[in-house]
């Protein structure tokens, strides 16, 4: 349902959408990079490496300063994806620290339901208050939720607000262009 002004109930009267143009920018057996507009995307496939965390950092540097604004982050662990060991956490750890002034708003989706994945959230979130982010950050059990979130925090792309399902779009577009590359993303992605 759409209100008067064209905007759907609980985005931003006068909204308009932000244009999905995901361009993948690196993809990995392990992960995956795409970014549309000032929204990075990231999927983390299988293992969780500290090199592969490094180059997020670096991706998120190049879009803010590119774009001349800060950019929100979106993480999705695909179920069976390893949580950071060691070097691997504290890249994330730095990757976090090293935020401030480039993110506007970070956003983790760790699906699933029970104890053990509830467990996997709040280590997470507990690395994140590790590095103290200079930014809002939260971790999420579903993409739509992270994506309601998100969408309100993220500032302004190219004149338009971001809505979830934009945030929403761009994740699925992500996870869609790397199934089509790697049979493991296919099979893991449809929850």
């Amino acid at each position: 349902m759409r209100l008067a002004d064209g905007a759907a109930p609980g985005e931003p009267r006068g909204a308009v959408a932000v244009p999905s143009e995901l361009i993948l920018l690196s993809v990995d057996p392990d992960y995956a990079i795409g970014r549309t507009g000032n929204l990075v995307v990231v999927i983390w496939v299988h293992e969780t490496r500290a090199e592969a965390v490094r180059h997020v950092g670096e991706v998120l540097r190049s879009v803010a300063r590119d774009r001349g604004e800060l950019v929100g982050l979106v993480q999705v662990a695909l179920p069976g994806a390893k949580g950071p060991e060691g070097d691997a956490r504290e890249a994330l750890i730095e990757l976090v620290r090293g935020g401030k002034g480039v993110i506007a708003a970070s956003a983790v989706v760790y699906p699933g339901e029970g104890f053990l994945m509830a467990a996997a959230r709040a280590f997470v979130s507990g690395v994140a208050m590790l590095a103290r982010p200079g930014f809002p950050h939260m971790v999420f059990p579903t993409r739509p939720e992270a994506s309601e979130w998100i969408s309100r925090l993220l500032p302004k792309s190219g004149g338009r607000f971001w809505t979830q399902r934009d945030v929403v779009s761009a994740i699925e577009d992500t996870i869609s262009r790397v199934s089509s590359s790697n049979p493991r993303v296919a099979s893991l992605s449809r929850t």
